[in-house]
């Protein structure tokens, strides 16, 4: 046999011992999973029937059988425990804390008249512009009512004082002068309040402020 002879034949045998080494692999590991799947299905059968026999003689085991029922009986006693265990950790809710909400931080929605009725939504009036009434604040709700500070009798009056237009005995006035009189300063565009000097809309009879009949 020539030399190409030889070299053709080898490398002919190496390709058929590489190959039937794969088959060989293939076909042991698919022998392999089956063996395992037959173990598997015998485990199976193994754990059906320990369950048929539990079933059925668990009220009265064999003496070869009564410790493993026991101990199933015992596991699963305390697996029912364990689920109304974790029901009530399900069930448990954080321990908030509490802030509590002092006496007049509640502030009030809107505020009222209790004489003509007229509602504002400004909170910082405080007498009705139609009728010089002390107003009352109205709450959202009334537990926001029940944190408000109470409105005391002193608060509430028809109408309010009107200041002395009179000159006190006490006081001089300066004589005039025969000077000619200083030019007048032109008077803020608007109405205002002659006691307090609040601005006070056009259409309002008295002040939102201190409750003063406008002019």
């Amino acid at each position: 046999m020539s030399f190409s002879d030889k070299l053709s034949a080898n490398l002919t045998n190496a390709g058929r011992t590489v190959s039937q080494s794969l088959k060989n692999f293939s076909d042991s590991n698919s022998l392999q999973r089956e063996m395992n799947a037959q173990k598997r299905s015998i485990q199976q059968k193994i754990m059906e029937i320990g369950q048929l026999y539990y079933d059925k003689y668990k009220d009265d085991p064999g003496a070869d059988f009564m410790e493993q029922i026991e101990s199933i009986s015992n596991s699963e006693r305390r697996i029912r425990e364990i689920q109304d265990e974790i029901q009530d950790v399900q069930s448990r809710k954080p321990d908030l804390v509490q802030v509590p909400v002092t006496q007049g931080s509640v502030k009030p929605s809107a505020m009222v008249c209790m004489q003509c009725g007229c509602t504002s939504s400004d909170i910082t009036q405080i007498y009705c512009a139609s009728c010089g009434q002390k107003l009352t604040p109205q709450y959202p709700t009334a537990a926001a009512a029940a944190l408000a500070p109470a409105q005391t009798a002193s608060d509430v009056r028809t109408k309010p004082v009107q200041p002395s237009l009179t000159k006190p005995a006490d006081i001089v006035l300066p004589e005039k002068s025969e000077q000619s009189p200083a030019p007048e300063t032109p008077a803020p565009a608007g109405r205002f309040c002659t006691r307090c000097g609040a601005k006070a809309d056009a259409e309002s009879l008295f002040c939102a402020q201190c409750g003063n009949k406008l002019p």
